[in-house]
């Protein structure tokens, strides 16, 4: 009986010790592998000008896939490639759609396609923090170089999409939010955990706040909720000022695999509203927005 007893003692003192082993979730990626990411987010934007309201559509596929190239004191040297950078618009107005699959005539699709053709080499942390860019001025430089073979007609315009799209705060913000799930040291089930990064498309940006919760383990991944919020920060556009701060919130679920670090699904959904002045050949117009949107994130393996 004593025996049994022991015994009995031992095995739940095991599980006990067990449930309590920190999991240290970080990157952890085979030195030459290629490792891709798909992101598809839905959005639907109401805007409300003077009365009058409309619908916007915006359907936006990226993939994005990086190898690393070598690691030194916790740091990873990361080469990136946008192998897809899809957005399709439509409203009861109008209808566009860029890719960068194909170089198009659009200005926009012109640098989409070249930004898919060339890497960017990036760093990061092993807790998915980013470090910088290693060859930021050639990347621009190498996007960049079709501008002079455009129309005269045609190169202002040009330049300003490259100065939008290829600031380093709008390229990092492409890459940061795929390891933002990470936190800075290993962590028990229901431990929280806190990230934020910044956000930026055309001249607007976005502070996002999120909090992560460890929920279990299952099946070598770790399944993750949490919550984020997000609010305009001012803009960089002197003909556009926001009268009340864009601020939306989202919940967050997801699996993160133990082995890399990556995160192997993720869905986020998200509601924001807020209004912004713009001005528009000296008038100004008040335009409301409400946005809900919900973004599916996985690994491809």
């Amino acid at each position: 009986m004593k025996t049994f007893f022991f015994s009995l003692l031992f095995t739940l003192m095991s599980a006990s010790l067990l449930a309590q082993t920190p999991v240290a979730l970080k990157l952890n990626l085979e030195k030459g592998s290629v490792y891709t990411i798909k992101s598809i987010s839905k959005q639907t934007m109401q805007q409300g000008v003077a009365g009058q309201s409309m619908v916007v559509n915006v359907l936006s596929n990226r993939v994005t896939s990086f190898k690393l190239l070598g690691q030194e004191k916790g740091v990873l040297e990361l080469e990136m490639r946008f192998d897809t950078i899809a957005n399709k618009i439509s409203s009861a107005m109008f209808s566009k759609e860029t890719s960068s699959a194909k170089p198009g005539k659009d200005p926009v699709e012109r640098l989409q396609n070249k930004m898919s053709l060339y890497p960017l080499i990036t760093k990061f942390s092993t807790s998915g923090k980013f470090v910088g860019f290693s060859n930021l001025n050639e990347y621009k430089t190498n996007v960049t170089l079709f501008i002079d073979s455009l129309p005269d007609s045609k190169k202002d315009e040009a330049k300003k999409q490259a100065d939008m799209l290829l600031k380093e705060s709008a390229l990092k913000s492409m890459f940061e939010p795929l390891f933002a799930h990470l936190p800075e040291k290993p962590v028990n089930t229901n431990d929280s955990w806190e990230s934020s990064f910044v956000i930026s498309a055309n001249d607007m940006s976005f502070l996002v706040f999120s909090t992560y919760t460890l929920k279990a383990i299952e099946g070598g991944q770790a399944v993750l909720s949490g919550i984020s919020e997000m609010e305009s920060m001012p803009s960089t556009n002197s003909s556009v000022k926001y009268d009340q701060p864009i601020k939306g919130n989202a919940t967050i679920e997801g699996r993160v695999d133990l082995a890399t670090g990556l995160m192997v699904a993720l869905t986020e959904n998200n509601k924001g509203e807020g209004t912004m002045t713009v001005t528009n050949g000296g008038t100004e117009y008040k335009v409301d927005l409400k946005i809900e949107s919900q973004t599916d994130t996985k690994w491809m393996k």
